[in-house]
């Protein structure tokens, strides 16, 4: 295996939005969602728990990380990027969103995900395992793009262990989601990260 590939034998995410993005000057992440005091590290890890233990209980877990970066939407119907492979699951998703007045695109690859981000979408469902591409990697690469750096970012992955849920809300993902998540939890987390 390669050295800079993955857990999934899949080589790093080749996703640098300045290519695609003149305006966009690449920051360091840390600069913008940076978990660097014990007491974060440590909420941060209690987040991890709780959701690794409603998962277990409940089938499904919503936690909204309340530090993450965020914006405000435009005043348009909000524009929700759905970054999710699974044909099923995203036709799912994409159904309960527009018909709660959402705009949706949806990316299943990394090409897909870029010509989504050229719309600037207002937050960005992410999934994690997808063909080509890592999920963490993209919110990386996110938080550390200047002009979506404060783009809010849930996870709706499948990964439902502590160290996922722990990876992503210390990547700055603003909420993270099992799959399968309801309907109704998934709206309501959407609306509460816009809110």
């Amino acid at each position: 295996m390669n050295a800079d590939a993955d857990k999934s034998g899949l080589p790093p995410l080749d996703l640098d939005l300045t290519g695609y993005f003149a305006s966009l000057e690449p920051i360091a992440p840390s600069s913008v969602f940076d978990v660097t005091t014990p007491q974060q590290e440590q909420k941060l890890s209690e987040e991890a728990v709780i959701g690794e233990s409603k998962l277990t209980s409940n089938g499904f877990f919503v936690r909204i990380n309340e530090a993450a970066p965020r914006r405000k939407p435009r005043n348009t119907p909000p524009v929700i990027l759905v970054i999710e492979d699974d044909d099923t699951t995203a036709a799912v998703i994409v159904g309960a969103l527009e018909a709660n007045h959402y705009h949706v695109t949806r990316a299943a690859n990394r090409q897909q995900i870029v010509d989504g981000m050229k719309m600037s979408p207002d937050l960005v469902l992410l999934d994690v395992m997808l063909p080509d591409a890592n999920g963490f990697d993209v919110l990386a690469r996110m938080r550390g793009a200047r002009d979506f750096a404060d783009t809010p970012v849930l996870m709706l992955t499948s990964l439902g262990a502590l160290d996922d849920i722990l990876k992503g809300l210390k990547l700055g993902a603003n909420g993270y989601l099992t799959k399968p998540a309801k309907s109704k939890a998934l709206l309501d987390a959407i609306k509460q990260v816009l809110s």
